[in-house]
């Protein structure tokens, strides 16, 4: 994916952060590597996962999560990929989560949305994390972290 712009700090760059669509978040031991602004959304199949998991694993701790603003939709963030290396800490992964809950934060998001399709990550450490089941009536997992809980989605 082409990066259109990268930023190592989220303190002195958040306007231009709040307004990214397309992003990638680079966390490494446990500290904000760099954000990218991608020009645009990378979707991710079942192949790619099973490509990048056997022939191009990241290594060291590091942890990356791809997420965009879906078009007419400006109020919601959705987590589109998460990629960890083969020696990921837990606090490098949080942190890359708490990176992507002050940029929804700085969007005045509703909500963070995902899909997850990894077994390995269970939905008692979703709970946890503070997301919730969502869409029940869907296949999948789908769950949602609300970042503002007493505004009504249906506004």
């Amino acid at each position: 994916m082409w990066i259109r712009r990268s930023f190592s700090q989220l303190d002195s760059n958040e306007n231009a952060i709040s307004r990214i669509r397309c992003g990638r978040i680079v966390m490494r031991e446990g500290r904000l590597e760099r954000i990218e602004q991608h020009w645009l959304r990378s979707p991710v199949s079942v192949a790619q996962v099973w490509w990048q998991a056997k022939f191009a694993a990241l290594e060291g701790d590091v942890c990356c999560l791809d997420y965009h603003v879906p078009r007419g939709m400006s109020a919601f963030v959705t987590l589109d990929y998460v990629r960890s290396g083969d020696a990921t800490r837990y606090a490098t992964a949080i942190g890359a989560f708490q990176v992507l809950d002050e940029i929804a934060r700085l969007r005045k998001s509703y909500a963070i949305v995902a899909h997850v399709s990894n077994s390995r990550i269970t939905d008692r450490h979703l709970k946890r994390a503070g997301w919730e089941r969502h869409l029940l009536d869907w296949p999948g997992r789908h769950f949602i972290r609300r970042m503002q809980p007493a505004v009504s989605v249906s506004q």
